[in-house]
This record gives C-alpha cells, structure tokens and sequence, in this order.
C-alpha cells in the first residue's frame, strides 16, 4: 500500500515538482528572499507539494522551524525520496542566496530549472516506454480472448455431456462476455491511468455556463428538445428499420417456400444454419430474430449513445476549445505587455500598446482589452479589473493557467513596472516550459494512444465479428458431428479400427449438451453488445492518456467511436456471414 502511494505520488509530482520550481525561480529573480519564494510558490502551486510548501510557512510562523531554510531541508529531504531532482533543485536554490555574484546567482537558479525539467523529461520517457506492455495486454484481454472463449465454451459444453453445463448457455456468455471482461478491462485501465502524470488540467466548462443549452436539452432551429426523447427516438428508429428490413426479407422467403419450418425445434435451435435468407437465428420461441433486426438494436443503441453524448457536452467542448486557444496564446500575449512595461509604460498604456499589436490575438482583444475598459472607463485597479466577479475580464474565463499568470501580474504591479516587467517575462517562460512538458508527453504517448485509437474503432469491431459468425459455424460442426449416429455403421469393422479415434472423439459430442447452447441470435446480439462495451472503454481509456482528466474531450470521443465502430462489426459480419453461410 506504501509502495503504491509513492509510486502515485511520484507519477503526480511529474507535472507538480517543475511547476513549483518555476514559481521559486520567479520569486527569487525579483527578490533574492527564501521565504518570499516559498510563500510566493505556496500560493501558487499545485498538489500535495504546494499543501507542503503552505504547512512550510505555518511552521516557521508558530516557531516549529527556526528558519526557512531548516523547514527547505526537512521538506528536500522527505520528497526526494519522490523526486530526487527535486531535493537537488532546492539544495542549488538555497545556495544561491549565499552567492553575491548576479551571474553566478543566474547560473545557479538556471541549473536547478533545468535538473528538474530533465529529471521529469526522463521520468515521462519510461512512463511513456511502460505503457506499451498495458496496451499490448488489453488486446489480449479485450479481443483474443473473447475470440478464444467463443471456440472453447461450445466444445468444453458438449464435451461435457451434461445436458444442465452452463458453459454454453445465454445466461453464462453474458455474464462473461457483458460483465465480468469488461469489469476486468476497465479496473485494469484505470490502474493504468493512475500513473499518468498530470501536466495540463484543462478548463473546466460547467453545465451552468453562461450561453449553454438548458441542461437535458438540445437546439435545433433556435427550438429547444429534450435529449434523451430524440436519443430514444433515433434508437427506435433504427429498431424498426432493421425489423422492417427482416420482415421483408421474410416475407419474400415464406412466399417462395411455405413450410412447417418456423414451428420445428431444430430450425429454432439451428436458424443460422437451417434458415431463410439472411437470418442469423432465434431467440424467442416461434419467433426468429434476423441479422437486420440485431444490426438495427446496436446500431441503434450506437447513434442514441452517440447523439446523448454530442448533445449533452458539444457545446461546453467549444467553449473550452476556445479557452485553450487563448491559453496557447497566453505566453505570446503577456510577453508583448511585458516588453511595453519594460519600455517604462504605465500599465494602461502597456495594455493599450499591447492589443494594438496582437489584432488576431483572441487573449489580448478579449482579455486585455476588457482589463483596459474597465480600468479606463469604470476607474477600476488592475486586479478589480481583471478578478471582479462581476465585471471582471476573467469572470467568464475558467483557465487555471490565465487566472493564476494574470495573478501574478496583478500582485506585481503595486511593485512597480520594472518588477512587473520582469515577473511577467519569468511567468511567460514557466508557462512555455509548462507547454513544452505537456507537448512532449504527448509526443512520447501518440504511437500508444494512436495503437489504442485503431484498436477500439476497427480492429475490435471487425475482430469480435467474425468471433461471432464463428460461433454459429463451430454449433454447426458439433451439432453435425453429434447427429450422425450412423457413422460407424456405415464402415466395416477394419474401417472402424482404423477410424477408432474420430470414432470415439465423434461419441464425446454430446448432443443433449449442444441443445441449451446459446443461439447464433442471440450470441451476435452478445457480441454486438460487448463491441459497444469494449469500443467506450478503449476510447476512454485512450482519451484519458492523452489528455488526463478531460472528461469534454473523452465524451466526444467516444461519441465520434461508438457509431464507426459499430458499423464496422455490423459490416463485417454481414460479410464474413456471406463467406461461411
């Protein structure tokens, strides 16, 4: 349990340790004062570190620790066993207090970004090198082991010569197929993503956002409907239509050869095989289910999950596509401001100059020159003008890392403009190293997540299709091999002998066993619900190792899957049904 929590916590401080060393860095080019520095990053980091950073300052406050210094030491000393870089990167920072030389002091606090920044860079490189082995397991688990199942559980049933064997009943293949591999997949998926690193977080766009639908509705035409009517609306649709389909295709078949077939036992039990055209088989008594009726369930169920999840979360995914591009922006923007308030500029001026330079920048039109309107037109400071809860410039702005940089803006200000000058410069290149981490991870990540991608959305689908056309072939031999009674009576007894093995294999088919197997129908329709099951995790499991903790961008992502991925197995067993037919 110990192991697992520093394991945890050493994945976290990937993203958290850089940050942190960054805000000490900041503080201390303006200031050369160790507890200003720990203050300042206390404030303004993340995670389990910044709470550290905090109880830091409350223990020098009440006199637990004689100094700053003593209480860096202790905190140094308990996270390098979570980082060691990180324990070497304060020990350099709290020599550079002592150094009298400016660029010898520069040096110092340049060596300890750049350890930090390595050390995560080669902690992100095996992390990235880890997740192949997951990967490759959740393609055993996720679809060669179902196909494995569908050949052993109808051989080990009739093999077992028990009529009751539950191996091949619908009741068990469900229980496998439907609850217990997909409860498997999804546990060992999120052990997996818990030592993802967490370099970004992105914005979070809640249900109440100004300019959103009412929540459990959608527009269309300027008129508001109810998602999850249309959403079964489209799932009966496609119900019906595949009914329709079938019924068609039944109608054409019983004209052309009227019997009493329907009623028979054994075209009830063996439909795939003996049936009219293009039926997979039965599940209710009397009444068969064909391919078209399954195809237009999953299809159907695909396109409403599909649609719920567009509807529900579409709009809130291009608002915060929206703030992230200012994010991206951001670094850009706040350097040009700095490089006006270098100039020796007032603030206003610097904002003005700096909005006129970036026309196409949607931070410095949108931002910046609402932070200039509301302190030239309502006389507001500059952080009233920026954090007002109700005229603020970010108020509508839920960015982590545009609230906290402009933050740190604001608290500089009051220093003067040569201090904010520089304190802004500083955060421009913490939040471009910040980018490059989360840039490089993704880079590292893109040959899993890309592998992730085509085995949730085509390789599973067409994989676990065939999986269950075979089954209905793999019913066919054994209900062949157990219905041929007369087989040794027509060979003579040399022949026999010499046939003994196949003789007495054919006796093990029990075909009292094969009878409660699951159906063709009913196993496809297993099948199809199991590619709905494995598609979203896969999907979701992939979306979160690309972009951690954004639960817009998985959503959307598994709606964009689920109907490709169904289409896929829906076509691919069409096909693969014409070839063994």
């Amino acid at each position: 349990m110990l192991n697992s929590a520093i394991e945890r916590e050493k994945s976290l401080s990937l993203g958290y340790i850089p940050e942190i060393v960054n805000y000490l860095i900041m503080s201390m080019r303006l200031s050369p004062n160790l507890e200003k520095a720990v203050e300042f990053a206390a404030v303004h980091g993340r995670g389990k570190i910044a709470e550290d950073f905090k109880t830091l300052v409350y223990y020098v406050q009440i006199g637990k620790y004689e100094s700053v210094e003593e209480g860096l030491d202790d905190l140094a000393y308990r996270w390098g066993i979570v980082s060691d870089e990180f324990k070497q990167s304060l020990m350099i920072l709290r020599s550079s207090v002592l150094e009298n030389d400016k660029g010898r002091k520069e040096a110092l606090l340049e060596k300890a970004l750049k350890d930090v920044l390595e050390g995560s860079k080669e902690k992100m490189e095996g992390y990235a090198r880890a997740l192949h082995q997951p990967t490759v397991l959740l393609y055993y688990f996720g679809i060669l082991l179902p196909l494995m199942l569908a050949i052993i559980l109808p051989i080990a049933g009739s093999l077992s010569g028990d009529q009751n064997s539950i191996l091949g009943q619908a009741w068990f293949v469900i229980l496998i197929y439907n609850i217990l591999i997909p409860i498997g997949i999804y546990t060992y998926g999120k052990m997996i993503l818990t030592s993802r690193p967490p370099t970004y977080v992105p914005p979070r766009v809640g249900t109440d956002f100004p300019g959103l639908s009412k929540p459990g509705t959608v527009k269309f035409a300027g008129i508001q409907f109810n998602t999850f009517l249309l959403s079964l609306l489209i799932f009966f649709a496609f119900v019906f239509t595949g009914y329709y389909i079938d019924k068609g295709i039944y109608s054409s078949w019983q004209n052309f050869e009227r019997s009493s077939m329907l009623h028979s036992t054994l075209y009830l039990k063996w439909g795939f095989l003996v049936n009219p055209p293009d039926t997979h088989g039965t599940i209710i008594p009397i009444y068969f289910i064909s391919r078209f009726s399954i195809y237009g369930f999953l299809l159907g169920l695909a396109m409403a999950i599909s649609f719920y999840l567009w509807a529900t979360y579409s709009e809130r995914k291009r608002i915060q596509d929206e703030i992230r591009a200012m994010e991206g922006e951001f670094k850009d923007a706040i350097y040009v401001l700095a490089s006006r308030l270098g100039e020796n500029k007032p603030m206003e001026q610097a904002l003005k100059s700096a909005v006129e330079f970036q026309p196409r920048s949607i931070m410095a039109q949108k931002v910046f020159r609402k932070i200039l309107d509301n302190i030239t037109t309502l006389g507001m400071t500059v952080e009233t003008a920026i954090f007002d809860r109700t005229f603020g410039a970010v108020r509508l702005i839920p960015s982590k890392i545009i609230r906290s940089g402009l933050k740190v803006m604001s608290d500089s200000v009051g220093l003067g403009v040569n201090v904010a000058a520089k304190s802004i410069i500083n955060l421009s290149i913490q939040i471009r190293d910040a980018q490059k981490i989360d840039e490089n991870l993704r880079k590292m990540l893109s040959e899993i997540t890309s592998m992730l991608s085509t085995m949730a959305t085509f390789v599973a689908p067409i994989v676990l299709a065939v999986v269950a056309v075979m089954q209905s072939v793999i019913l066919g031999s054994i209900g062949n091999s157990s219905g041929s009674g007369a087989l040794q009576s027509n060979f003579n007894s040399g022949a026999s002998s010499q046939l003994g093995g196949l003789s007495s294999f054919s006796g093990f088919l029990s075909s009292s066993a094969t009878q409660n197997t699951v159906d063709p129908a009913t196993f496809s329709l297993i099948m199809g619900v199991y590619v709905l099951e494995i598609v979203i995790l896969l999907t979701f499991l992939n979306s979160q190792i690309e972009d951690s903790n954004n639960d817009l961008s998985t959503y959307l992502n598994i709606a964009g899957s689920v109907p490709i991925a169904t289409l896929m197995f829906c076509i691919s067993s069409f096909i693969v049904g014409l070839f063994l037919k």
